[in-house]
Parts: C-alpha cells; sequence; structure tokens
C-alpha cells in the first residue's frame, strides 16, 4: 500500500532562481498555495526530467519539514500540478 496521498490538482508555486548554483538547483520551489494553505518549503529532496507523451516534465521531491511533496512543472503548458503528499513522513535524510 503507497503512503502517498494522491492529489493531482493544479497549485500556484513560488519559484527562487540561484544564478551561481549547480543546474540540480538553479531553479527551486519555494512555496506552494495548495487549497487556500501556503506551504513553505525547507528541504530540497530532488529533480529530475521526465516526458510524458511528448512534454517535458520536470518532478520536483519537497517538504516542509513535516511532510514530503511531489510536484510537477509541465514545461510546454506552463502549469504545476501537485501529485501527492506524504504526510508526517520526513525523517530528516533527504
Amino acid at each position: 500500500m503507497d503512503p502517498a496521498s494522491l492529489i493531482n490538482e493544479r497549485v500556484d508555486v513560488v519559484l527562487i532562481h540561484y544564478a551561481n548554483a549547480s543546474e540540480r538547483l538553479l531553479c527551486v520551489p519555494y512555496k506552494m498555495k495548495y487549497r487556500n494553505q501556503e506551504v513553505i518549503f525547507t528541504v530540497f529532496g530532488m529533480r529530475h526530467p521526465t516526458s510524458k507523451g511528448k512534454r517535458m516534465l520536470h518532478v520536483f521531491e519537497m517538504s516542509d519539514g513535516i511532510n514530503d511533496y511531489r510536484l510537477e512543472y509541465d514545461a510546454e503548458r506552463l502549469t504545476w500540478v501537485l501529485v501527492s503528499i506524504m504526510e508526517g513522513h520526513y525523517n530528516g535524510r533527504h
């Protein structure tokens, strides 16, 4: 049984762009608005590009220090989707 709750809803995301960071950290989500709640990310897990059909997606694994979030950025449609939330999963080893 998958402990993550599937959400699959579009969300608002604020990004941070770091001019002198490594490629993996050049652009990362800083916070999102989900169902009128603001979530500030404190831990960057990973980012990996993938594709869905012909569209390029960037998948981000983020945490607010309590819950883990999987976000997808659709580079063609310029949309963010909160794919899933894993509640209370943070263990300090991202």
